[in-house]
């Protein structure tokens, strides 16, 4: 399993996102409606991933969660966001190999959310100037 344990040098994939942005032409505002409802998903699904951290500690559904936010970024072209959540994912499904414990990979899950918070922002900062308002 090779796994790219570098973050990506750039925020966002514009070769990526700038095929969703070429759909505005038969709908104007659809990418930028379409990120709108990614940062609003990601945050309840950040909350959900808190929850899990500070209640059942649950290392599966961490994994779930992270999963599901690393293919909707990374379909989107957020590239840094998606490597992030692959690190949640990975952790979660305990992929670091033997003799690491579960409160170890719940440290790195929470290493790694609190990247994902910093992420979120920088994406959402890099987005706000190219459409020119907050997004």
């Amino acid at each position: 399993m090779a796994q790219n344990t570098r973050i990506p040098d750039h925020i966002i994939n514009w070769d990526i996102l700038n095929e969703i942005v070429s759909m505005d032409e038969d709908d104007a505002g659809f990418s930028q409606s379409l990120l709108i409802q990614f940062f609003e998903q990601a945050q309840s699904t950040f909350e959900k991933m808190e929850e899990h951290i500070n209640t059942d500690k649950n290392l599966d559904q961490l994994g779930q969660l992270g999963h599901f936010l690393k293919g909707s970024s990374a379909s989107l072209g957020l590239q840094r966001i998606a490597w992030v959540c692959e690190r949640i994912q990975n952790y979660g499904q305990k992929k670091e190999g033997p003799g690491i414990s579960d409160e170890q990979y719940l440290q790195l899950i929470k290493q790694c959310l609190a990247l994902s918070q910093t992420e979120f922002a920088l994406a959402k900062e890099e987005l706000g100037k190219f459409y020119n308002t907050k997004i």
